[in-house]
């Protein structure tokens, strides 16, 4: 966002700074630091909203004496005025010479002959104000000065800002414990270790209980479970322990008095062997059950046929038009995998727009026929949190009759393509026959814009033509190489791919074409073809064309050499667009099929422009990735850092996995977390996050209050749902490292002389969950010594547990006496991650090697 200054976003954000109270304590001592490093007699920081507010004033007198501070002045008689407005730093040496501020009132009265300020742009790129040194002497600043000044309006922007956002944290918190209430969902905390059972007021009251007769253990959660339920809610209880996975399951409840409620419940497995417990929460979901059963009466009465599908591709629905036309009852299906079911499906159009639609979050919409059903249907598909709706209908007597009248038109194509495969040989026929039926499927095999154009010139060189050349526009042609569109009047087109039938001629046919300049302003050839969009047939290549079009004499030579002969040109069109062209030159045959290579140019320019926009959408989400993310860690003596990020395997998806280096003073601050889920949403929740903890970090807390403090106002802060965290400071004065968790996976610490261990730290409960108390632990870290922290991406796998993952990772650090850098290459190789996993992974290793004193 671009900064701002006078508009309605910049009074807002200078109110609520006012609206905190007292000025924050530290201000005044950045506005001597800033006088006193600069030499500066006064320093001030202006606040600018409806008018200028001298927030605070080191020196005194000049003309802001001290009956005036914090008292408003008019905007338009203040040099910081001037500073906000021109969004960077004014520089005056004399500011009675100065034109800019010449005529301001604190100069024409002689407080203010030198001045220095820069503009205070907040987080949300909004100008709050000013931070300014002045002189009633003229004086030189210099580039020293600017960027002293420039560092500490940052401190200054962040004192402002995180005094408001206290101020509003505070009234949040009681915010947060009243929706609590009203939304009525309670928390639980299993040991399954000790097998007690820890429940907040609302689920004790939720099962009927009170604190007197709850005692706090699984028998009495047993108790209450409805018995056709005890089963299964023992089953998936055990499966989330043994896999430390997660927890999703619904089941009934009898109360004392015998009224049977239902009972939503989500929950995590966090920690490792031996210190595992299972949290979460849990909600009445009886009237929500109503609901979707009044939901379920009206889709039975649908002429539509409908099903719904988990995130596992698992039917949870199916209505009654839906079984008819499946061919299934819908008690074999409930439950049951839809791949498993129906396994003519995988690798089918239905597969792939499934899970397009779901992946991508976006409705879809298509028509397609399947075998098995022996019918064609039109499908509706749309996605939600729980998983897929899918509409559909059959639509085989419509299809029929538009494949009739495809046939009779194919019919008649037909007999002209046999009228002209007359006139050429049985051998030739047979050829371009074959080369048909496979152009469209070679064509649209890649995404990958250079491979569509090779494969266009191996369909016509050499089996139709004796050479080919593909020119694109300008626009087009930078798109190929992901670069911006040259600057021009856009009329350039450019030759980007050339193949000849020899081998020997196409270097000097490549040469002699990339030569010419081409223009869409031209009469003839590519141009022509390009601007008006039809094909251009010279059964000889003018010379005077040549001559026109060569720039040297030696390219004139190549192209009457390797061009002579006949030559069509045909216009490579997508949706409307012009995207170039291609030359196909001399074309085999006395009577060539010219249909037969408009066909190829046609669909070559569709595939080309869907590889063109695959690419341009991979760059794009590969820069939104990146810049999710720090370009580089703090420095800290003694300190050296490693960093890397994979993102998983489900492609321009970026996910919810990161990491953050803040340092605060002479300590070092490591943050790594994990945000529940994946996509652009976890994404902006991450960027949030980041910004959050370094704020934090700046304040000075350590790590246990850094992660109460987001526990308690993460429902003000952020829209999360729920996140891990990892916070660990190093103190290099005296060595030590203290680290706190909410609900992330521990540290490794790699000591010289010792086995690799992980720290004991207490997991605490994750970010969005319960709020509480966060231990801290301290350890020592001897000279030499390797800490890697990571995100469950690198250590999690379908067919190991978690403690395996653990200890494949222990093991890895093992006799390992690399710097950071080939540390973190070798885990990633040693784990199978070198090359990404399905999950985002993150990393970072730390070397700690003090530097000896005498």
């Amino acid at each position: 966002m671009d900064a701002s200054h006078g508009d309605d976003d910049a009074r807002e954000a200078v109110r609520r700074v006012l609206a905190a109270g007292p000025k924050p304590e530290h201000l005044d001592r950045l506005t001597r630091l800033a006088a006193e490093l600069l030499e500066a007699p006064r320093a001030q920081v202006s606040l600018l909203g409806e008018q200028q507010y001298v927030w605070s004033l080191h020196g005194g007198g000049g003309p802001y004496p001290p009956d005036q501070h914090e008292v408003g002045t008019p905007l338009e008689d203040s040099l910081c005025t001037v500073t906000a407005r021109s969004l960077a730093p004014l520089e005056v040496v004399d500011a009675l010479e100065d034109p800019r501020v010449s005529a301001l009132p604190p100069v024409t009265d002689g407080g203010v002959r030198a001045y220095l300020g820069v503009p205070l742009v907040g987080s949300a790129g909004v100008v709050l104000g000013a931070l300014c040194v002045y002189d009633e002497r003229p004086r030189e600043w210099g580039d020293r000065a600017v960027r002293v000044l420039s560092e500490l309006a940052h401190s200054v922007v962040a004192e402002l800002e995180l005094r408001a956002l206290a101020v509003e944290a505070e009234s949040g918190a009681a915010r947060l414990e009243l929706a609590l209430d009203a939304s009525d969902i309670g928390s639980f905390d299993l040991d399954p270790a000790s097998g007690t059972l820890v429940w907040d007021e609302r689920l004790i009251r939720l099962f009927g209980y009170d604190s007197s007769t709850f005692t706090r253990t699984l028998q009495a959660f047993e108790d209450r479970v409805h018995p056709e339920d005890r089963a299964r809610v023992a089953e998936a209880v055990a499966h989330a322990l043994d896999v430390s996975g997660e927890l999703s399951l619904e089941y009934r409840i009898v109360l004392p008095d015998g009224a049977v409620r239902w009972v939503e419940a989500r929950g995590r497995v966090l920690g490792v062997k031996g210190r595992r417990r299972l949290l979460g929460v849990a909600y009445d979901s009886t009237e929500l059950r109503a609901a979707r059963d009044r939901l379920s009466r009206l889709l039975e009465t649908m002429t539509d046929a409908f099903y719904a599908l988990d995130r596992d591709w698992r039917f949870t629905y199916v209505n009654r038009t839906a079984e008819v036309l499946l061919g299934r009852p819908r008690d074999e299906l409930l439950g049951a995998s839809l791949w498993e079911e129906f396994p003519e499906a995988v690798g089918s159009v239905f597969e792939e727009r499934y899970r397009h639609a779901l992946g991508h979050d976006e409705p879809i919409a298509f028509e397609a026929p399947y075998a098995p059903l022996d019918g064609v249907y039109e499908v509706s598909a749309w996605p939600g949190p729980d998983g897929l709706s899918v509409y559909f209908r059959e639509i085989t007597e419509r299809r029929t009759a538009e494949a009739e009248r495809e046939r009779a038109y194919a019919e008649r194509e037909q007999a002209v393509v046999e009228r002209e495969r007359a006139y050429a040989s049985a051998e030739a026929a047979n050829q371009r026959l074959q080369l048909v039926a496979a152009a469209s499927v070679r064509l649209a095999a890649s995404l990958l814009p250079r491979e569509v154009l090779q494969t266009l010139a191996d369909l016509v060189v050499p089996g139709l033509a004796r050479w080919v050349g593909v020119a694109l526009t300008a626009e087009t042609a930078a798109a190929l190489v992901g670069g911006e569109s040259p600057a021009g009047d856009g009329t350039q087109l450019e030759v980007v791919h050339v193949a000849h039938a020899s081998p020997a001629a196409e270097e000097g046919l490549r040469d002699a074409l990339t030569a010419l300049p081409l223009s869409t302003r031209d009469e003839v050839g590519v141009g022509a073809a390009v601007r008006t969009g039809s094909a251009e047939w010279l059964p000889q290549v003018p010379d005077d064309v040549l001559v026109e079009l060569a720039p040297t004499p030696e390219v004139l030579a190549a192209l009457r050499r390797l061009t002579a002969g006949s030559a069509l040109t045909l216009p490579l069109v997508n949706r409307g667009r012009a995207l170039g062209a291609i030359t196909i030159g001399e074309p085999l045959g006395d009577v060539f099929d010219r249909g037969l290579l408009e066909g190829i140019a046609g669909r070559a320019a569709v595939a080309l422009d869907n590889a063109l926009l695959y690419a341009q959408q991979q760059r794009t989400a590969v820069t939104l990735q990146r810049s999710l993310l720090p370009r580089e860690l703090p420095v800290v003596p003694g300190v050296t850092v490693a960093a890397r990020y994979l993102p998983g395997a489900t492609g321009a998806f970026v996910g919810g996995d990161w990491y953050q280096g803040v340092r605060v003073g002479d300590r070092l601050l490591l943050a790594m977390g994990d945000v529940m889920g994946h996509g652009m949403r976890s994404a902006a929740r991450m960027g949030q996050l980041r910004a959050i903890v370094a704020a934090l970090a700046l304040e000075g807390h350590g790590p246990g209050v850094l992660l109460e403090r987001l526990a308690r106002n993460v429902d003000v802060l952020l829209d999360l749902e729920l996140a891990t965290l990892l916070v660990a400071v190093l103190d290099p004065v005296d060595g030590t490292l203290t680290v706190a968790s909410a609900g992330h996976p521990p540290p490794l610490l790699a000591a010289p002389g010792s086995a690799p261990r992980y720290v004991d730290v207490d997991p605490g409960p994750p970010l969005g969950t319960l709020p509480g108390r966060c231990s801290e632990t301290v350890v020592g870290l001897p000279a030499g010594s390797t800490l890697v922290l990571y995100t469950d991406g690198l250590v999690e796998q379908r067919d190991a547990s978690l403690d395996e993952g653990l200890e494949r990772l222990r093991a890895a650090l093992e006799e390992l006496r690399l710097p950071p850098e080939a540390v973190a290459d070798h885990v990633l190789d040693a784990l199978g991650r070198a090359g990404g996993a399905e999950d985002d992974v993150a990393l970072l290793v730390l070397a700690w090697t003090p530097e000896e004193t005498p």
